[in-house]
């Protein structure tokens, strides 16, 4: 298989639920020899977070402003002895809103997959078992959206995340096998799908059959675009996602660029500007001055880039093995192995930790994972 489609199948499956498998594009690209990984310091509070200011102008520079209704907590909160973690884990913008566990089966191009969802509890501080077969939680972290099982559903449940009761059920013409928020947590995109968009992997293609954009106050579906999936990538859950305006929508490719963009309408739109940038699914820093990249190639071991956007100017070089998610526009979540033993089976033993853009402050937020095990636990981040 050529690298290019290698990287970009992987990236895919990533970008589905924003949330990286431990270093498959690294693994692709670097040197398979062992290195000394260098010491860094561990920050020791929520002082090393810097609250993140007013959004640039221009229409996909940076995302669309959440109504002011409250102060956002930008305070940090980790569970470093727990995997998967028990406490709220938390940094700068960014929580970690749910986790899921996939279970595994079958064996050779037929594997099926199917998850159990665990979802933040404000009551409790931390997260419980749902009986949900796909979720998403609106920025804020007060409502989520969720499919019942088996995939594809009929009807997409709004749920209240404090009461766990569903205030509305939304009927949907198309089954639904995913879910995002747009930024403001207005609409909700549903990708929708012939047959499930995980039962089995390998042979079979993607059944994905376009999308509805519903307004989240008053339950309103739109019209049905059909969107067939991406005949280059190999991946059968193909869902959809929102720019960070909102104005546009994009699906996963198999390729570089890693994304491909869309109006509301369906209709093939250019990228905007640096959102196909990167091959790391913290994309875009909030401002928009940054975008997360892959390992430089300077060096074996686990690497990863931070880059002007602008200028294509390297700015920070962090020891980690992906950057997930941008706690704020000098910080991100990222996934980290154990830096003695990082080479080899030792990339699967990972955790999620905090980590400065010039890679010299990490801070554990988890526990450790062990990734190449058939049932590991994956976050899912949101905006809070």
């Amino acid at each position: 298989m050529k690298l290019e489609t290698l990287i970009g199948r992987s990236l895919t499956e990533w970008s589905a639920d924003a949330t990286v498998p431990a270093g498959l594009a690294e693994r692709a690209l670097r040197r398979r020899t062992r290195r000394r990984v260098r010491t860094v310091a561990l920050a020791t509070g929520a002082a090393a977070l810097v609250a993140v200011g007013a959004v640039t102008t221009g229409v996909e520079r940076g995302p669309a402003p959440r109504p002011a209704t409250r102060p956002v907590d930008t305070s940090l909160h980790a569970d470093p002895a727990h995997s998967p973690p028990v406490r709220f884990v938390a940094a700068g913008r960014i929580a970690m809103s749910a986790y899921y566990v996939t279970h595994r089966t079958g064996n050779g191009l037929a594997v099926a997959s199917q998850r159990t969802w665990y979802l933040y509890d404000p009551a409790s501080g931390g997260y419980r078992e749902t009986p949900w077969a796909y979720l998403a939680v609106a920025p804020g972290l007060r409502k989520a959206a969720v499919l019942e099982g088996p995939l594809p559903a009929a009807r997409v449940g709004l749920l209240d995340t404090r009461t766990r009761k569903v205030t509305r059920w939304i009927p949907l013409g198309r089954r639904a096998g995913g879910l995002s928020w747009s930024a403001d947590g207005r609409r909700l995109l549903v990708t929708t799908y012939a047959q499930s968009p995980d039962l089995p992997t390998g042979p079979r293609s993607s059944t994905r059959t376009g999308f509805y954009a519903v307004d989240a106050k008053t339950g309103h579906t739109g019209s049905f675009h059909p969107l067939p999936p991406d005949a280059d990538n190999f991946n059968v859950r193909q869902d959809l996602g929102w720019s960070r305006s909102g104005a546009l929508i994009w699906s996963p490719t198999g390729r570089v660029p890693t994304r491909t963009f869309y109006d509301l309408r369906g209709r093939p739109q250019a990228a905007p500007p640096h959102e196909a940038d990167g091959d790391q699914a913290a994309g875009l820093s909030p401002n928009g001055r940054y975008v997360a990249t892959g390992n430089p190639g300077t060096g074996p071991g686990p690497l990863t880039t931070v880059k002007d956007a602008a200028a294509g100017r390297t700015v920070g070089v962090q020891p980690v093995e992906q950057l997930s998610a941008w706690a704020d526009d000098g910080h991100l979540i990222a996934v980290a192995c154990e830096p003695k033993a990082c080479m080899g089976k030792g990339e699967f033993y990972n955790r999620l930790v905090l980590v400065s853009v010039d890679g010299k402050t990490i801070t554990p937020l988890t526990g450790y994972r062990h990734t190449d095990r058939g049932s590991s636990w994956t976050p899912v981040f949101t905006s809070r």
